[in-house]
Order: C-alpha cells, then sequence, then structure tokens
C-alpha cells in the first residue's frame, strides 16, 4: 500500500511541478522580451489550432501497400493526422479538409475570415470532431494574456497604434486588434497610461470553465438575446457604475469566452438568421459590438459550426442567405463506408464501454457489414 501511496505522490508532484512550469507572471516589458526570443508566442487562434493538431505528427495514405485504399484513392495523396487516428475512421477526407482550413487561415488567408461548417447525417461525428479539436486547445500551452481581462485578450493590443510598426519590426510580428473597453479604462485609471507595467499572466484554455472555449447551443427564435453571443450590462452594478462606465459590463458572451480560441455554434442554422449576421461580423470583420454604449470589442477566433444536411439545404434555398453562405467553408462530414474502419469504431466502443460479455467470432465483421449496408443508396 506504501507502495501506491508513493507512486500517487508522485504522479501529484509532477503535475503540479508542470503546472508551475506553465504558469508566469510578469510586466508586459518582460513579455515583449519573450516575444522578441520567440515570435510564436504571439500566434493567432487559427494558427494555435493548426499546431496544436499537426504537432503528433502526420503521414500520408498514398504510402500505404493496401491495394483496397489504393482504389479507393487512386493517386490521391491525402494526409492523415496522427491527433485523430485513434478517434475517427474512414472520414480522412473531412479530416484533411479541416486541417487545410486551418492551415490556410493559419497564413492569414481568407479562410481565416471565413466560418467552418461540418455538415453532415446524425451521428456521423461532427459534435465528436469539435470537442477533439477543442481538446486540441485545452492540451496546448497556455497563452499569455492580460492579467484581468475578462477576454483573456493579446497583450500586444496594448502597444499604441502609431508605435505598432516599430514594435512589428524589432519583434517579427503582425500587431492587430485592439484593446477592450474594460482593459482601455483600466489603463488609464489604473496605469495612467504606462502600458508597460501593465502585468501580463498565462491563461489554460478550457471548455469547462469556458476560458479560450465558447459554445453557443440553438437558441429559441421567440426569445434570440444576442447577449449569448457579446455579454450584457451587468445591471447589479448600475448602482455603482454609470452604463457608459466600462465596468459595469459583462464580457461573458462566447464571442468574448472564445476569444483566442474557439466558438462552436450548434445546430447553427436553427437560429434566425438575424441572429447569425453577429457571427459573420465577427469573422469578417474580427469585431463584435460590445454591449450598451461601448463600441466594438475585438476578438480572434476560430468559429465552427455544425449542422445536419436538411437544416442546411432548408437554408441554402433560402436565397436572402447568400451573404452568410458566401462566407461558409462547407465540410462535408459522411458516413463511413469501409468495413476495416466500421469494425474499428465498434472496436473503440467495446474498449469505452463496460461490456465485459464474451462476443461470437466474426460478430462485428456483420454488424459492420449491415451498416454499411443500411447506409448505401440503390
Amino acid at each position: 500500500m506504501g507502495t501506491t501511496i508513493g507512486s500517487f505522490a508522485d504522479i501529484i508532484g509532477e503535475d503540479r511541478k508542470a503546472r508551475q512550469e506553465h504558469s508566469w507572471t510578469g510586466s508586459f516589458l518582460d513579455y515583449l522580451e519573450l516575444v522578441r526570443q520567440d515570435p510564436s508566442i504571439a500566434k493567432l487562434a487559427h494558427a494555435r489550432l493548426f499546431e496544436a493538431v499537426t504537432k503528433a505528427g502526420v503521414t500520408e495514405l498514398g504510402e500505404t501497400d493496401d491495394p483496397r485504399l489504393n482504389r479507393l484513392f487512386g493517386d490521391e495523396r491525402l494526409k492523415v493526422y496522427r491527433y485523430f487516428e485513434k478517434d475517427f475512421f474512414g472520414i480522412e477526407r473531412s479530416l484533411a479538409q479541416i486541417v487545410r482550413y486551418l492551415h490556410s487561415a493559419a497564413l492569414r488567408g481568407e479562410e481565416s475570415r471565413q466560418v467552418l461548417y461540418l455538415m453532415g447525417p446524425v451521428g456521423a461525428g461532427k459534435s465528436s470532431l469539435v470537442v477533439k479539436l477543442q481538446r486540441a486547445l485545452e492540451e496546448a500551452e497556455p497563452v499569455y494574456a492580460i492579467d484581468g481581462c475578462p477576454i483573456a485578450e493579446e497583450p500586444l493590443h496594448l502597444v499604441p497604434v502609431h508605435l505598432r510598426r516599430s514594435f512589428s519590426d524589432v519583434l517579427g510580428v503582425s500587431i492587430e486588434g485592439e484593446l477592450c473597453p474594460l482593459c482601455r479604462h483600466r489603463l488609464d485609471t489604473e496605469f495612467n497610461g504606462r502600458y508597460e507595467d501593465v502585468p501580463v499572466v498565462r491563461v489554460a484554455f478550457s471548455r469547462h470553465r469556458r476560458q479560450g472555449i465558447g459554445v453557443v447551443p440553438p437558441v429559441d427564435p421567440n426569445n434570440q438575446d444576442t447577449s449569448v453571443l457579446i455579454g450584457s450590462v451587468d445591471i447589479s452594478k448600475l448602482d455603482r457604475f454609470s452604463e457608459s462606465d466600462p465596468r459595469a459590463l459583462d464580457l461573458s458572451g462566447a464571442f468574448n469566452v472564445g476569444n483566442r480560441g474557439i466558438v462552436e455554434f450548434i445546430e447553427v442554422f436553427k437560429n434566425e438568421p438575424e441572429y447569425l449576421h453577429t457571427m459573420i461580423t465577427a469573422t469578417q470583420e474580427k469585431f463584435v459590438p460590445a454591449p450598451g454604449r461601448h463600441g466594438t470589442v475585438y476578438v480572434d477566433c476560430a468559429i465552427i459550426a455544425h449542422s445536419n444536411e436538411a437544416e442546411w439545404q432548408k437554408f441554402k434555398a433560402d436565397h436572402t442567405n447568400e451573404a452568410i453562405m458566401d462566407r461558409i467553408v462547407v465540410v462535408k462530414v459522411p458516413y463511413n463506408l469501409r468495413l476495416t474502419e466500421e469494425i474499428k469504431i465498434y472496436e473503440k466502443m467495446l474498449r469505452e464501454s463496460q461490456f465485459r460479455a464474451h462476443i461470437a467470432p466474426h460478430t462485428l465483421e456483420i454488424a459492420s457489414m449491415f451498416a454499411i449496408l443500411s447506409r448505401l443508396e440503390p
């Protein structure tokens, strides 16, 4: 028993030591020195997500000697990303398209200003894919953010506009974005404009703590409140601050929470088109309206939406939605149609379950054949 307790203590100690190594606190000047040494620290959301997905390794499907795969994919050199290989089977094309989108967006191509939309039948794995991408951020290195900022924004936003070109030349990074209303107020009142003294900390991503990962569920069409997306004015603070005071803001909307990371729209087309205009503004302009009379808030996030094919077809049939459709990158997530991959899916389900019953030989093969045949169209 002593050995077991000791091993647990070692695990806890190693974890605590690793967390302490990831924690960091310093001034903005200290942060500038870190960026000068490693400009990748200040990467944007798409680049951060792309790196988190690809760091596990990449192989090419065309390198296999399996004649069935050669017949299926021909001369197509699909890349297989090891980060997904233990959880998703038979959708290599979809995964390659997702990572291709992230790569282009990371290079600040047109995709960086478009929504990634996963479309497919019920049960194809769209939600699981988004959760896997969110987990990639949770496992990634924490980001540096202004201490006390409600949206954990990039500290380089502190650099005045007229000095940004000079800072960019020295640091080797491009500076974009503006301070949120609350940080702008703090800079003027707490620090008297001395942005070099503003404290900077490291912040980890967490879906459950709503740090860097925002989720927007379907909203009742009769009660669509944009505060779900952009936050609101905290009524409980109005006895201390005026409505025009940034300290009265509650920046807890999905775009505020998902800044620097991911904003997920679940069953996106169940919302009214008017409700999606904020999403398009965030995609194209990288800004969302601030609650009340506080201008706008800069947001840097990868917007990922998903729904089933029927809702997509209904949305696409309405010509008034063309402006929104033009800003969407569609990735189809189909059912798997390969027997070997379907068997892997069932084997994974059994491993993750608590079923311990004996399974007769070839049961999984027969079940997989039946499932695939039920998905084929005449």
